[in-house]
């Protein structure tokens, strides 16, 4: 393992901004839950604008997500170049690249020049799994339009872990490989958050010890020569915690952890930007809420309503 952080220890400095809830795909296991099809007004730039440069001081950088922004294509370079020509801030975008991008493709490619970052939500390098994923049937040759994408070290794949589509060592190792072929930036792999009928472990699948993602970092860039021979592609491994996945158990240093978090005030500056222009910055105060949660369950299984073992408290309190 070469890095490794972890997002609910304040390392982050960042806005991250909805920039609209209108999506076309309908992906179950999606953490917004947000389709709204495309039945839904502009994104008003001015407004997203003026939110951002009026609290840029502290942040480092700037991620647009949806939805899918890439829906309002103009609409998003038109913020991008605003936002670029008034600020030091790095801007990324994630995105699954709807068909706006192949028919626009010379706009889609302006905006990759001038971003700092994209992030290409893949889904699967089989299109026929990845539209049964997505719910949406794709209408361009995905794959050969990725590949034929400039400003490459720009571009990171990301791929999520999940039941039934793309979870065995055998597809991940396939989907992994096809994605190396293609000389992107990198690869970030994520396991499923807040839904145990989706939720796929890593270490399991590859037979392989990470320790706990809470106390050891739940972002670790892995050591892919000693997975996969002669793989060559940065991976970024995002893991699920206790604190995200119900059906995983808090080690004792994950306990130690919790509660020496709640004597720390977080540094960082992290928000969020709907596209109501609302920002919230209430990430601090919800995760306090959760760890509290936690240690009453821990406190619980320490004196004696639960068993624990392996590290993990298990029984029917957890």
């Amino acid at each position: 393992m070469k890095k490794k952080c972890n997002c609910c220890d304040g390392i982050y400095n960042s806005f991250d901004v909805h920039f609209t809830s209108a999506c076309d795909n309908k992906c179950a296991h999606c953490v917004d839950q947000c389709y709204e099809g495309m039945h839904i007004v502009k994104p008003d730039i001015d407004k997203i604008v003026t939110t951002i440069l009026e609290n840029k001081d502290g942040l480092d950088d700037v991620l647009f997500l949806g939805g899918e922004p890439c829906l309002f294509l103009d609409e998003l370079i038109d913020c991008v170049e605003k936002i670029k020509a008034a600020s030091n801030l790095k801007l990324y975008v994630t995105t699954s690249v709807p068909k706006i991008c192949y028919d626009k493709r010379d706009r889609f490619i302006y905006l990759l020049s001038i971003l700092d970052g994209l992030n290409i939500s893949a889904q699967h390098y089989k299109e026929d799994v990845a539209d049964e994923i997505r719910k949406t049937k794709s209408q361009y040759d995905r794959q050969a339009f990725y590949n034929s994408l400039p400003y490459k070290e720009k571009i990171r794949i990301n791929l999520n872990i999940v039941k039934p589509y793309l979870y065995t060592k055998e597809d991940l190792t396939a989907c992994l490989k096809h994605y190396d072929s293609m000389g992107f930036n990198s690869i970030k792999l994520s396991e499923i958050q807040h839904g145990k009928d989706y939720y796929v472990s890593f270490e399991k699948t590859f037979g392989i010890k990470l320790g706990s993602p809470y106390s050891n970092g739940c972002q670790t860039y892995l050591d892919m020569e000693n997975i996969i021979p002669g793989f060559k592609t940065p991976v970024l491994l995002k893991r699920s915690c206790f604190m995200c996945e119900e059906t995983l158990k808090a080690s004792l240093s994950d306990g130690i952890k919790v509660v020496c978090t709640l004597f720390r005030k977080p540094t960082n500056k992290y928000g969020v930007v709907y596209e109501k222009w609302r920002i919230d910055e209430r990430m601090g105060v919800i995760m306090y809420t959760k760890l509290l949660r936690k240690i009453v369950k821990m406190m619980r299984t320490m004196a004696g309503h639960c068993d624990g073992d392996g590290g993990g408290y298990n029984g029917h309190c957890y």
